[in-house]
């Protein structure tokens, strides 16, 4: 158990089918639960190798507060354990996609989109923090879109830190300063100061501005003299004032100046009559789903350019998104069905090996979010699990589109397969329809 893999049994259980990914603190599995075939996420907690009594006490913290916390914008907590003196917990599985890759596909979304998903992520730290507890990570890697069992989309706050408020942030440095993550980290976690609520809601501000714009305010900063990032009224003019102050107000810099509460934020989104939007995120015929954000063979659609800034306001504008298309005949972009699907990916060419993850794929290709862009037209050796089984595969695969975000701290990157296996070509199918299927149906993902 110290060295989970794939094929394991916990607890005579749970069958652990595919590694998710790992961290500092868990590694993350998907399995399958032996007497229900409900599939989960299981996160196995790094540090409770000594006796049981460590162990429990390292499990029991703070699960027992989460798992009385029941919100629809959350991640639910079914179950927790020890094997072999390691600590596990057990959470849903989220079948959809992260805000990270939408937005890598996308660069930004539309005021209606960001204001729908930053009410409902404010909406989950409202409960998080009316029961004494703090996220410490809102990033758009942690906020997934899902569908709802009646077939709504809405986002799930994941990776929830399970520590209580307040508490001292250690401050970043290294790696950590210039990962995405910290882009949308408080100016008092930066520096190691005391954290509450507030800083939370510094982050979903943060992050709300980079769907607005394409760019962090951080990056902004970085580039004026000040040290501030400019209004987003000069940068969109277009936006309703309650987004706009909702926003600014969030990203104050003393804790003191923000919203003192998530729910008075929620009250300032709601005053601008569009946080409530249906969004199409996931639909496969809708012309902002997955059709249209990972066409395999054609290239993401340019976004509309924001306001040119006058002499006096200096260069304010993100850089252009580097779009790159192939191209190809009438008959190769043809659509095929297509369904969210998140698991790391290897690949391996004339580049070395680099990690990434997949989160959408078809019988043709997948959309990958990676650290770096690689050329298009660059053929590439990609091995990951396959959706149901967990089985690993390797297949070759073109790089057919690229497009780089700003922040250059992600790329989205359209793979199409070349030769695939029999066994993908199944896998990925019987994949799909099911999903499709659900979709149809109103049933949710995972809950068979």
């Amino acid at each position: 158990m110290n060295n989970p893999k794939v094929g394991d049994h916990i607890d005579d259980r749970y069958e652990i089918r595919r590694q998710l990914g790992e961290s500092e603190s868990c590694i993350l599995f998907e399995a399958v639960q032996r007497y229900t075939g409900r599939r989960v996420v299981m996160k196995i907690l790094r540090g409770g190798d000594g006796s049981i009594g460590d162990a429990e006490a390292l499990l029991t913290r703070d699960t027992a507060a989460l798992g009385r916390i029941r919100h629809p914008y959350l991640v639910e907590i079914l179950d927790a354990g020890i094997s072999h003196t390691v600590p596990y917990v057990v959470t849903a599985l989220l079948e959809g996609r992260s805000l990270e890759g939408l937005l890598a596909a996308r660069v930004t979304l539309t005021p209606e989109e960001t204001a729908t998903v930053g009410r409902q992520i404010a909406l989950a730290l409202e409960a998080l923090h009316r029961n004494g507890m703090l996220h410490g990570d809102v990033s758009l890697a942690n906020v997934w879109i899902v569908r709802s069992p009646l077939g709504e989309e809405h986002v799930v706050l994941r990776n929830l830190q399970m520590t209580y408020e307040p508490r001292r942030q250690i401050p970043l440095d290294g790696p950590q300063r210039r990962s995405g993550s910290f882009a949308h980290h408080s100016p008092e976690s930066q520096s190691g100061r005391l954290v509450d609520p507030r800083s939370d809601l510094f982050s979903l501000g943060a992050l709300m501005f980079e769907c607005l714009i394409g760019r962090t305010p951080q990056e902004f900063a970085s580039e004026r003299n000040d040290g501030e990032a400019p209004s987003l009224r000069v940068l969109r003019p277009e936006l309703p004032a309650g987004l706009v102050f909702g926003v600014e107000r969030c990203l104050k810099t003393a804790s003191s100046d923000r919203f003192s509460c998530a729910r008075d934020f929620v009250g300032s989104l709601e005053s601008t009559q569009i946080a409530r939007a249906t969004t199409r995120f996931l639909s496969g015929n809708s012309q902002q789903g997955l059709r249209a954000l990972t066409p395999l063979l054609d290239p993401p659609t340019r976004r509309v350019p924001l306001r040119q800034p006058t002499p006096a306001q200096g260069n304010l504008l993100p850089a252009t998104p580097a779009i790159v298309p192939e191209q190809t005949s009438a008959a190769s972009r043809r659509k095929v069905a297509r369904a969210a699907y998140t698991t790391p990916v290897r690949l391996l060419g004339h580049h070395g090996v680099m990690e990434g993850r997949i989160e959408d794929i078809s019988a043709r290709g997948v959309l990958v979010i990676a650290a770096r862009a690689l050329e298009i037209g660059a053929v590439v050796q990609m091995s990951f699990a396959l959706p149901g089984s967990g089985v690993m595969i390797q297949t070759t695969a073109v790089i057919r589109w690229v497009r780089i975000a700003p922040s250059s701290q992600r790329a989205a990157l359209g793979f199409e397969f070349q030769v695939p296996p029999l066994a993908l070509r199944n896998a990925v199918e019987s994949y799909v329809m099911l999903r499709e299927s659900q979709s149809e149906t109103g049933e949710a993902p995972g809950e068979r």
